[in-house]
């Protein structure tokens, strides 16, 4: 047989066209069998570990593949016992999400998955778990309290979280979804009720999913750590990263360390008020940590109080030995107080707010800070969980008999129609306030929060911690009562820092800042866009809000290992509501030029910081027209753990416990996908037929070509496969 050049290339193109609608059909098929989600759709749980042990959720390489199963009821655990169609993915009615259901479907081991549903909507709208959830544990962060080997220790007999599960510091070797969209996990009931039906028998084929959320990291910080850093040029490849985020302060009066004289000048002993809360949440899912409560109440009364002090403090005078009141936002605390860890650490080495290091630079020749360490510190006052969902009552948590601080507190909240009571528990509760305490013993100290001897918000640290269950809705306007209470907060506290700081008392009402409190709420808690977010940004065309998708959630508030938008908007917001607008040196109407003639006022100094934003009255729509520039004195620091820093973390134990030691896995990706599965012995035969085929095909053709000059006695010689083509 001869076959021509020319032939050639007609074969390969119909080879390639075969090849092409081969490729078609098969992902043709693949939509037809497999239906996948949007992976911005799964909130899933991931790995977390510190120095002595991993938490969190892994899958397979591959993923987890199971039959789906519907569990209504703790009792229906035992179903799951039968290993006839196992693995299983198991769905899950909310209700009767708990550390019992997880513990119970894990002692099965035929369980390779499990699929949280949303409350908001749908089949399950309001099944919120009762009496309560709370994926922290009973005594948060009582690793690092404060009365941690004390009669005053939280236990389970005295504990701060009653609904507190601990399934966030908890191990499993499968993965937990959380599905938010309600028509998914619609369909999923829908899939299993139709072909999975309990009733009738399991039998093939099944309705079945695959759960994908495999990650790198093992062990511990440590090792993880340790395997990240190894130098591979040909393979470089990251395991964890260290939890990291930024601390947010805030000081009413400038600071400049250098006096007009020349001289220098550093804080006194006992002349600062802190006034601090949190800024992070946690849940055990990916982007579903929104706490309203925790940290959002206490955040937005912060916020308007900072506004109202610095308006009055610009007119009075420092009396009694006050110099400045400093207003901090304090990040990563949902984790062993992460953040507090760094700013005492920062304090004691006399790097708070920044290295004053100066030694061949001239960074800071037009002024800088002078540092602030605890000594300076006269007065702390924390703001906790402050929502009146369960009461209108705030108790007041102390530490050294701060009896001053509490009579203001007091005189102002009777002003104010605000109910104040001691609290009756001596300890003060899990908060930054506990890790100043530790190294600062004498420090006098007031906690304010809705709760005296354990915590009243039956969700904290949980998904279900949202706007919606504290019966939050924006357009019901500012004098809705969790707004008006939330505003009588902030002007309890504004009031009690001014006297505190000036001997006068200022004249404040509520309605300054219930509106404010309003937009604050809906920003934090129900979308990222909003007016106050808008307001609050740059005029860059080509970054928030102004650029890419609509935001219409609000950001997540968890500590994460990048800065996040949480963090850096919050800081703009700070930096709108106490900044004063400057001047610039330039005509330019163009905002670019604008922008940059801001910017650069911050070079060589760090008394102030610039920033340029839009303010109110200055955008319509998605279009920026006009914009200023703030002069402030809000700044950030690092919130990452010491143990991470360099000269520690080379020769750090990491068993003792002296600092938080959190980092975060890596993933490559998280997907889900639902089909039907055929009977599995089925596809046995398949392959069991296919291999056999295979086998008999190859022995065929070895006796085909051994006894080719018997079967082709005409051939004219010797045969081999092939080796008689003409070419």
């Amino acid at each position: 047989m001869t076959m021509t050049l020319p032939l050639l290339p007609a074969l390969s193109s119909l080879l390639l066209l075969l090849l092409y609608c081969l490729s078609v059909s098969c992902s043709r098929l693949k939509e037809q069998i497999y239906q996948d989600l949007d992976p911005k759709q799964i909130k899933s749980c991931f790995r977390r570990l510190n120095g002595t042990t991993t938490i969190g959720c892994t899958s397979e390489r591959g993923g987890n593949v199971g039959v789906l199963l519907f569990v209504d009821t703790i009792a229906e655990i035992t179903i799951l016992e039968d290993p006839t169609f196992a693995p299983y993915v198991v769905l899950v009615n909310p209700e009767i999400y708990s550390d019992a259901l997880l513990t119970g479907l894990e002692a099965t081991g035929h369980v390779t998955g499990v699929i949280l549903p949303s409350v908001t909507g749908g089949r399950w709208a309001g099944k919120v778990p009762q009496p309560g959830y709370s994926d922290d544990s009973i005594c948060p962060n009582s690793a690092t309290s404060l009365y941690k080997n004390t009669s005053e220790q939280c236990t389970q007999g005295s504990a701060w979280n009653t609904p507190g599960s601990g399934l966030m510091w908890r191990s499993f070797n499968f993965p937990i979804f959380y599905l938010p969209d309600t028509t998914t996990t619609e369909d999923l009931y829908t899939c299993s009720l139709t072909h999975n039906n309990l009733t009738s028998g399991l039998s093939w084929p099944l309705c079945s999913v695959q759960l994908s959320s495999n990650m790198h990291a093992a062990s511990d910080s440590q090792t993880c750590m340790r395997r990240s850093n190894l130098l591979n040029n040909l393979t470089p490849q990251q395991f964890c990263d260290p939890l990291s985020d930024s601390n947010l302060h805030y000081f009413v009066s400038a600071r400049n360390r250098t006096q007009e004289s020349g001289d220098t000048r550093e804080s006194s002993p006992a002349s600062v008020i802190l006034v601090s809360t949190r800024l992070d949440a946690l849940t055990m899912f990916d982007q579903t940590e929104v706490g309203f409560d925790s940290p959002t109440t206490g955040l937005v009364a912060l916020l308007a109080a900072a506004k109202l002090v610095s308006e009055k403090m610009s007119s009075l005078a420092y009396r009694d030995g006050v110099e400045n009141i400093m207003f901090l936002l304090v990040n990563g605390e949902a984790f062993d107080n992460t953040g507090s860890s760094r700013l005492v650490f920062d304090m004691e080495r006399g790097e708070f707010p920044h290295s004053l290091d100066l030694s061949g630079t001239d960074d800071f020749a037009n002024g800088t800070q002078p540092t602030l360490n605890l000594t300076n510190i006269r007065t702390m006052i924390e703001l906790g969980q402050l929502s009146n969902y369960s009461s209108s009552t705030l108790f007041l948590h102390t530490e050294n008999n701060p009896t001053g601080v509490v009579g203001q507190i007091e005189k102002f909240s009777r002003q104010n129609n605000l109910t104040i009571k001691k609290a009756t528990r001596t300890a003060i509760p899990p908060s930054s306030a506990q890790t100043f305490l530790s190294t600062s013993p004498s420090l006098h100290t007031v906690f304010l929060s809705n709760y005296d001897t354990s915590y009243t918000t039956p969700v904290y640290h949980s998904v279900y911690d949202t706007a919606q269950y504290h019966n939050y809705n924006h357009t019901q306007g500012p004098d809705q009562p969790l707004v008006a209470h939330l505003a009588k907060v902030a002007v309890v506290l504004a009031q009690t820092v001014i006297s505190l700081a000036s001997e006068q008392e200022a004249d404040l009402s509520p309605d300054q800042v219930s509106t404010l409190i309003n937009e604050l709420l809906q920003c934090y808690t129900v979308s990222a866009n909003c007016s106050m977010f808008h307001e609050a940004s740059s005029p860059n065309p080509e970054s928030f809000p102004w650029a890419g998708k609509t935001v219409n959630t609000p950001f997540p508030q968890y500590v994460g290992v990048n800065p996040s938008p949480h963090t850096l908007q919050t800081r703009k917001v700070l930096q709108l509501l106490t900044g004063e607008k400057t001047p610039l040196d330039q005509n330019s109407t163009d905002l670019s030029d604008q922008q940059t003639a801001c910017l650069t006022k911050n070079s060589q100094q760090s008394v102030y910081s610039y920033t340029f934003l839009v303010g109110p009255g200055c955008y319509n729509g998605s279009h920026v027209t006009c914009a200023s520039c703030y002069q402030t004195t809000v700044g950030q620091s690092e919130a990452s753990s010491p143990a991470f820093t360099a000269g520690v973390m080379e020769s750090y134990d990491w068993t003792s416990g002296q600092y938080p030691t959190w980092t975060e896995s890596i993933w490559k990706e998280i997907s889900f996908r639902s089909f039907l599965q055929g009977d599995p012995a089925h596809d046995q035969l398949v392959l069991g037929v296919g291999v056999a085929v295979f086998l008999v095909s190859m022995v065929s053709v070895w006796w085909v070509e051994k006894n080719a000059v018997l079967i082709f006695p005409h051939s004219g010689g010797d045969y081999r496969l092939g080796g008689n083509l003409d070419t």
